[in-house]
């Protein structure tokens, strides 16, 4: 035990987030390695007040979140600003929780602090961006207007000149004609590019590319291909109006081949008139279109700042069927594509990346203990496999990933004589293992694109009877994510090894105690559900 505790002393010594101990008075009494780095050394501020050392301030921080831990005895979390020792300025999250005495009175103040300056500063470059959208699609409105405004002048010149011109008059009104359905076209433009404008999800924006690029042209179906930089190639990301059977012959095309691949190449809309006879097609290409009976296709560049990022291709059941209107139409739109592209990419590639970084923490902590090791990717594994039995759409799908792989993300609070205690825990130490799901949702919290998983981190410990923790909901009220949790979570800790349990269970024995437990522990139906799975993959 002793050895334990001293390994735990280190652990929260050398933590990657600083911790600082406060007495009622805010004198700084520890302070961990982390922490010392920041502001100074034990021996230089311990003693002094939190406010002066951490923020250079004369009094008691506005808004202070010790202050109302010692106030109200709950925890609480703020963002500060901080000076360090080498005087600069950095953000910090600080998570404030309360050390009490035997008579329930807080008597110290424990905080945690995590250094979020670049995750604060990449906000504030993101909204200088979001600024700058809307910048350019208020130019974009001012533009409309304009062309509206125009357009009523040469209406009223029309209808003059027709007093006075007669012959003109069959002339008069096709010329009207045209602009008021190049009116509509942009106005419908505009209208799309407001809506893939506010979508950031990539499969998402490419199923609407597709459907759009059919209403603008008349087109009977649309093959959206992006550059696939790493392979060189134009893959095939969405389609519309085109069967399955059809659309797993399209080929995947290397830059130049095709009337795509062409399209890619020279940066030009290509429109071919009559696909059974243009040579230049792929024969597997032209096979499919033949039997889906298309007859020509129009293919149009994405480009931004002179850099293709694909085609959009649209296909008709009629020879000659794109006229020179409806190729402006569709490069135009292709114009407002690349921007939406572009920007779906940015936001996937900072969610992935504060993803990545949340996952490399939950990997951390299993590293902690050996006992855990691969959990949490059995736990995902089981997870997604009881959603795909229950039907679960793809989005639903993607949220019970998130939430598995970070289920167990706040056990990184829980010492380790704690998680690996071979005996029966105290009262104090189930409080506080009990506390994990809790925190780990608050820890969570601050990235938006992870909200949508924080009930089934919070809740995956929930009992369908409504004794489990920390909540105490039970049956519906408990998140359907939340209960395939539980199920899955519960058979990875019976077939694997701990410190607390002579031997694991068999799968056999694990299923019994999942069906046993089935309408008290578990939702029957999922747990119904996932016994079968197991059952027919251990066949």
């Amino acid at each position: 035990m002793v050895n334990n505790r001293l390994q735990a002393d280190d652990i929260i010594r050398n933590i990657g987030a600083g911790l600082c101990l406060l007495d009622r008075d805010f004198h700084i009494l520890w302070l961990n390695k982390q922490q010392a780095e920041w502001f100074g050394k034990p021996t230089e501020i311990c003693g002094e007040y939190c406010y002066r050392t951490f923020e250079h301030r004369k009094h008691i921080c506005r808004g202070c979140p010790s202050l109302k831990v010692f106030k109200s005895g709950r925890v609480h979390k703020a963002k500060r600003i901080g000076i360090t020792r080498d005087g600069k300025k950095h953000y910090f999250q600080l998570i404030v929780t309360p050390i009490k005495d035997n008579t329930n009175r807080v008597e110290f103040a424990l905080e945690l602090v995590q250094d979020i300056t670049e995750q604060v500063l990449q906000e504030r470059r993101n909204l200088k961006i979001i600024k700058k959208l809307k910048h350019l699609y208020q130019h974009l409105s001012s533009v409309n207007r304009k062309l509206l405004h125009n357009v009523q002048r040469l209406k009223n010149i029309s209808y003059n000149i027709s007093r006075f011109k007669a012959v003109l008059n069959h002339k008069y009104h096709e010329k009207i004609n045209q602009l008021n359905s190049l009116k509509e076209e942009l106005e419908d433009i505009f209208k799309v590019n407001h809506i893939l404008s506010s979508s950031v999800n990539p499969d998402r924006i490419s199923s609407l590319i597709t459907k759009f690029s059919c209403e603008l042209t008349g087109a009977d179906a649309c093959i959206l291909r992006l550059y696939e930089n790493g392979k060189g190639m134009l893959g095939v990301n969405a389609t519309f109006g085109i069967a399955q059977r059809i659309k797993r012959k399209i080929p995947i095309l290397k830059t130049g081949e095709g009337v795509s691949g062409r399209a890619f190449r020279m940066k030009n809309p290509i429109l071919v008139p009559d696909i059974a006879r243009d040579k230049g097609l792929p024969l597997a290409f032209k096979e499919a279109m033949g039997k889906a009976r298309f007859k020509s296709i129009l293919s149009v560049p994405v480009i931004l700042n002179d850099k293709c990022l694909g085609v959009i291709s649209v296909l008709s059941k009629k020879t000659q069927r794109f006229c020179r209107q409806e190729i402006e139409v569709l490069r135009v739109f292709a114009s407002q594509v690349a921007i939406a592209l572009q920007e779906a990419r940015h936001y996937e590639d900072i969610h992935k990346n504060y993803f990545d970084t949340v996952h490399a923490l939950v990997l951390a902590e299993e590293a902690r203990d050996p006992y855990m090791r691969g959990h949490t990717e059995r736990v995902t594994k089981y997870a997604v496999s009881i959603g795909r039995g229950l039907h679960l759409s793809e989005q639903e799908l993607e949220v019970l990933r998130y939430s598995a792989e970070v289920h167990d993300i706040g056990k990184i609070s829980i010492p380790d004589f704690i998680l690996s205690k071979p005996g029966k825990l105290t009262p104090a130490e189930r409080a506080m293992i009990e506390l994990h799901p809790a925190k780990g949702a608050e820890m969570l919290e601050p990235l938006e694109f992870l909200r949508p998983a924080l009930p089934a981190v919070r809740h995956h410990h929930e009992r369908y009877d409504g004794t489990g923790y920390p909540d105490g909901l039970q049956k519906e009220r408990i998140p359907v994510l939340a209960r395939i949790l539980a199920c899955a979570d519960s058979f990875d800790a019976m077939t694997s090894d701990r410190p607390y349990r002579n031997r694991k269970l068999t799968v056999e024995e694990a299923l019994a105690e999942i069906k046993n437990n089935s309408g008290s522990q578990f939702d029957p139906h999922i747990a119904h559900s996932f016994i079968h799975l197991i059952s027919s993959q251990n066949k």
